[in-house]
């Protein structure tokens, strides 16, 4: 396939698109906990369970009034098509999506299932679940496995991974990514997505929940962005900047482009898988 317009200018923090691979990986940091001494960490126990118990409701309201302030056009796709429309599914199918949960915390499932239903809102588009799987993503996924998906497209697989123990780099010279995400197209077809996939680092100390910016919620609502068809957007309060944005869930310019990769945008013709 042809290399497409990818819609954005090259970053140095992401890879360039090949023109035998695309689109690029897609991945973001969150910030890891820092040590502190024992004693440190005694004083913070303390101070944390006075505050938790006088001033819960004020840290709420604190916390949401200096939400960084996003703009409605603030988006980036990852790559346009021949008629200049964003690169997107066919949004009048349903999109299938399975989990290998590896070593993932426990209530990782419940976190994929909630960032699917928040696309689905912000999209149209409806997500059928298909269950469990023991597949584990790689660089070399390939779109048609009729031996374990006979008769369709490969669903989205999310995987929890060990990043020593896979061809998929999470590093770079920056910074070492909680996860990754591709969006996949059919061979000889670059119109439209038809799977793809998402490795969760197992390394990721985040835990579960979408509570605060960089748990494990908002980081899979991120990747998921990736695999509709948003790019990174240097904008803080859209969860598409490439460290969230300081977001626990889509912001206005996310959500205006997921519109544009909606069911709002009409319908596309998905290609038959090969016979």
């Amino acid at each position: 396939m042809g290399v497409m317009d990818p819609g954005f200018p090259p970053r140095p923090d992401l890879p360039a698109p090949r023109p035998d691979l695309f689109p690029p990986d897609e991945g973001w940091s969150t910030p890891l906990p820092r040590r502190r001494g024992g004693r440190a960490i005694a004083l913070v126990i303390v101070l944390a369970m006075v505050a938790s118990s006088l001033f819960a409701g004020a840290a709420v309201l604190f916390r949401d009034a200096f939400r960084p302030a996003g703009e409605p056009w603030e988006h980036e796709f990852l790559a346009v098509r021949q008629d200049g429309s964003p690169l997107r599914w066919n949004p009048c199918e349903p999109i299938h999506y399975v989990v290998n949960p590896g070593r993932s915390p426990d209530g990782s499932i419940d976190d994929v299932h909630e960032a699917v239903d928040r696309l689905a809102e912000a999209t149209g588009i409806t997500f059928i679940y298909d269950g469990l799987t023991d597949e584990r993503p790689t660089a070399h996924r390939t779109t048609y496995q009729p031996s374990r998906y006979p008769g369709r497209w490969a669903p989205v697989l999310v995987a929890w991974i060990d990043p020593d123990r896979s061809d998929i780099s999470f590093r770079d010279d920056e910074h070492v990514a909680a996860a990754v995400a591709r969006p996949m197209l059919p061979p000889n077809h670059d119109e439209v997505i038809v799977s793809g996939w998402i490795a969760m680092s197992e390394d990721d100390p985040n835990p579960p929940g979408f509570a605060f910016p960089g748990a494990q919620g908002p980081t899979l609502l991120h990747e998921w962005g990736h695999i509709l068809g948003l790019g990174h957007i240097d904008a803080d309060g859209q969860l598409m900047e490439p460290s969230g944005g300081g977001m626990r869930d889509f912001g206005p310019g996310d959500l205006t482009g997921l519109e544009q990769l909606g069911v709002e945008a009409g319908c596309l013709t998905t290609p038959d898988v090969p016979r």
